[in-house]
């Protein structure tokens, strides 16, 4: 079966439980000690394989910008399509079932 694929238009930066460690490549950020989650800053191009519980919450700004919920599953294939948007928005492209 070939895989699932979805545009999801969510935020730019993905919270994750696992260490920045864990994605070789991708820009991250440990906010603090005791902090249990790290954020995933990719550039727009730039894919990774999630490791499982990578998300992001819907949201909408005061001018009107939506952002999707994204949530990841082990062996999702995400890719940052573009950041051109309003809003602090991304375009993702996740590829399920990779």
């Amino acid at each position: 079966m070939p895989p699932r694929v979805e545009v999801v238009v969510s935020g730019r930066n993905l919270h994750t439980p696992h260490p920045g460690e864990a994605y070789p490549g991708i820009r991250s950020i440990r906010p603090g000690p005791g902090w249990p989650v790290t954020i995933l800053c990719p550039r727009d191009g730039e894919a990774f394989t999630a490791l499982g519980g990578e998300h992001n919450y819907a949201y909408e700004t005061p001018d009107g910008a939506r952002a999707e919920a994204l949530s990841l599953s082990a062996g999702d294939r995400a890719t940052l399509v573009r950041t051109d948007l309003p809003g602090l928005l991304g375009e993702w492209r996740v590829e399920s079932g990779v």
